[in-house]
Formats: C-alpha cells, sequence, structure tokens
C-alpha cells in the first residue's frame, strides 16, 4: 500500500509538502498541487484519514442534524431535505470530508446523538437542515462552539462560528400571493402545520402582508401533524364556514398533497380550489392536478451550506447567504 512518502518522492516534493498539497494548503503553489495529484492518482493513495483525525483530533466528517417525528409530515419523509444532503454530500466528496446524520425523535434524543458526534466522533463542523425557535440542539451546539451553518431562517447574528443560508420566504409569501391574485383569485387561505419552524413563520408573514396591504381578508388553517381525523373534520368546518374560499396557499408540497386528498375525501372536486405550495419537489408532476409550486433550489442551498462551512470564508457573515426562488407553473392554478 503507497505511503504519502511514497507520493512525496514521485512528486519530487517533501512528504510535509505532499500533506499540505493535499489538504489545498494556499501556501503550496497550484503547479505543485498538481504534480501531487497526479502522484496519488498514479500510486492509487489514498490519505488516511483514521490517522489524521486521531492526530487532529477533528474528523474530516460535517454532520448533518435532522430530526424525525412519528408521523406522515416529518422533516425526515420530506423530499426536500435528500435534495439538500444530496448538495452538501457534492460538495463534501470534492474536498475529501464525509457525511453523519444526527436524528432523534426528540429534543433529548437529538442532543445525545449530537453530543456523540462531537465527543467520540471528533466532528466539529455541522449543519442544521431546519431553523426552528428557541432550539435546543441548536443551543448546545452553541455552548459546544462548534462551527455550524443553519439552513433555514436566521435567529441570531451570522459570524464566523454560525452562518445562515436560505431563500427569502417571507418574499416567496408575498409572491405566491400576488400570483393567485393575478389570476384573480382573491378569497385564499393559506395551509401550514408549525409556526415554530420559522419557515412555515416567514412564508405566512409575506401571505398576510400582501393581503393586508391590499384590504384583503387574510385566512389561515391550521393542520394537525398526528390526527388525520380531526384535521378532516375541522377543515370540512372552516370550509363550510367560509365558502368564498377559491384558492389555497400550502406551506410545502407534502402539505399540498396530503391536503388535496383530504379534500377528495370530502367529496371536494379538485376544480373547487386552486392550490400552490412550496419546495417544487418531485410530488408535485404526481400529485392531481400537477402543483404549481415555488422552486427553491435545495441542491444548490446544500451546496453553499457546505460551501460555507468548509471554507469559512469571514468576508459577509454578517448575515444571511439568500438564493433566488422561482415559481414554478402547472395544472393547480388556471386562471379564473
Amino acid at each position: 500500500m503507497p505511503t504519502i512518502k511514497d507520493v512525496a518522492r514521485l512528486a519530487g516534493v517533501s512528504p510535509s509538502t505532499a500533506s499540505r498539497a493535499m489538504h489545498d494548503n494556499k501556501m503550496i503553489s497550484e503547479a505543485t498541487k498538481e504534480r501531487v495529484r497526479k502522484a496519488m492518482e498514479e500510486l492509487d493513495y489514498s490519505p488516511n484519514y483514521s490517522a489524521q483525525n486521531l492526530v487532529k483530533r477533528e474528523s474530516n466528517t460535517i454532520g448533518i442534524i435532522l430530526p424525525v417525528r412519528e408521523n406522515q409530515d416529518s422533516l425526515g419523509n420530506n423530499p426536500f431535505f435528500m435534495q439538500i444532503i444530496q448538495g452538501i454530500t457534492s460538495v463534501c466528496t470534492e474536498k475529501d470530508y464525509m457525511v453523519s446524520l444526527a436524528s432523534g425523535r426528540s429534543d433529548e434524543e437529538l442532543i445525545k446523538n449530537i453530543q456523540t458526534l462531537i465527543r467520540s466522533g471528533n466532528i466539529r463542523k455541522f449543519i442544521f437542515l431546519y431553523s426552528k425557535k428557541d432550539d435546543p440542539a441548536f443551543s448546545f451546539v452553541q455552548k459546544e462552539q462548534v462551527p455550524c451553518v443553519v439552513v433555514g431562517q436566521a435567529y441570531g447574528p451570522a459570524n464566523q462560528e454560525t452562518m445562515f443560508v436560505d431563500n427569502d420566504n417571507f418574499q416567496a409569501g408575498q409572491d405566491v400571493t400576488q400570483f393567485l391574485l393575478d389570476r384573480h383569485y382573491q378569497n385564499l387561505l393559506f395551509l401550514y402545520t408549525d409556526l415554530d419552524e420559522m419557515v412555515e413563520m416567514e412564508r405566512i408573514k409575506g401571505y398576510l402582508d400582501r393581503m393586508q396591504s391590499l384590504g384583503l381578508k387574510a385566512l389561515s388553517f391550521q393542520l394537525s401533524r398526528v390526527d388525520e381525523a380531526k384535521t378532516m373534520a375541522e377543515l370540512q368546518s372552516f370550509l363550510q364556514q367560509n365558502p368564498q374560499i377559491e384558492a389555497m396557499i400550502c406551506c410545502d408540497d407534502v402539505i399540498a398533497v396530503r391536503t388535496q386528498r383530504i379534500l377528495e375525501w370530502l367529496q371536494y372536486k379538485p376544480s373547487d380550489f386552486a392550490m400552490i405550495s412550496f419546495n417544487n419537489t418531485m410530488v408535485t408532476e404526481l400529485a392531481k392536478p400537477s402543483l404549481t409550486s415555488v422552486e427553491i433550489f435545495p441542491f444548490q442551498l446544500g451546496e453553499k451550506a457546505a460551501s460555507l462551512l468548509l471554507e469559512r470564508n469571514l468576508k459577509g457573515l454578517d448575515k444571511p447567504y439568500f438564493l433566488p426562488h422561482e415559481i414554478i407553473e402547472r395544472g393547480s392554478t388556471p386562471y379564473l
């Protein structure tokens, strides 16, 4: 099995220079780095990360934090998050990093798993795939003084240790509202599940702001995450009390497809309500009718989160990094 000394000898450099070149040290010229890479490829050399991690007391692994719930709207069941993870992994692979997932069905279980990664796995870099007010897991990571990136709404100042990558969900909430208004729908209903999750809060705030600025009545309805029978009965009653509703804004695609199914059970026709949602995941094409949805580019969100965490570029870290969004029109939003 080739060693770093073999790589250095073939590249015509010292072992220490070869090591620095492998870690993309800025003090090493690109020409030298290229010679080292060619030597590594010729010798089929792979760095011994386990040995390096023991010496540095830090792993070449990024921890991804994503809680789960025992219900159909679990964050972990949403295909949107797999696309973010794919974006993270693409950057980590390029930079010789691995990823490890910390998850849990409760705050206590999640924190225990994060603690294990930090103290037993020597992982000192984390990406949160959610943003939640007063989150105990985030508070724990802050106390450990571990650098992290949050994919989601900022709930504190961005700095060297904590960075935020997000879409402008307030603006997106305004945009989907205006999109429906431009199609002559004025009686709108916003459907959500948990306003403690800041992405939902920002989207509904954008909706409320746009409706109120035009003097229009803004209706909203919370779907239960655990009691489908209760949700069905309460939504049926709500719609009977508000027969003027023409269109629905759902806080994500999973909520939208679930709502379509509930409306079918309640014997509403697909044409009874226009519908628009967020995230533009694969389920939008499978819905009946196919869903108009907001593309928020989750793969790119993951890429940017990983790049910020690994590069730790301090420039501009005093504010969140925003990616654009785009409304993808499909069959669920015909002109009224």
